[in-house]
């Protein structure tokens, strides 16, 4: 039998993680990111990620621009941490914005 987290563990998880930065992304300082995204006018980090947190309120503890595929384009991966501590991917088409996919670890 699986056991939930307490309230007090994931306020705990919820804290640790808000010490971190609010996003990382996956390069050298976001130089490449600042780059594609002027290049192929693509949504900035900043709008990925409020786009994510009203997907999966949280609080982001990863963000990286990924090249899907170059028939598709590129996409903002988010991780997001909820207060129960779960995590959740958010995908987001980086060109529009729109919600491609969320997965929720649920266990």
């Amino acid at each position: 039998m699986m056991r939930r987290p307490t309230p007090t563990l994931a306020a705990l998880t919820l804290a640790l993680l808000l010490g971190l930065p609010a996003y990382a992304l996956a390069d050298d300082d976001g130089r490449r990111s600042a780059e594609i995204i002027k290049t192929f006018d693509l949504i900035s980090a900043d709008q990925a990620r409020a786009i994510a947190l009203k997907e999966a309120p949280g609080v982001v503890t990863e963000l990286e621009l990924d090249d899907r595929d170059y028939a598709k384009g590129w996409k903002w991966e988010v991780e997001v941490v909820d207060a129960d501590g779960r995590e959740v991917e958010v995908d987001l088409d980086a060109k529009t914005g729109k919600v491609l996919k969320i997965d929720k670890d649920w266990f």
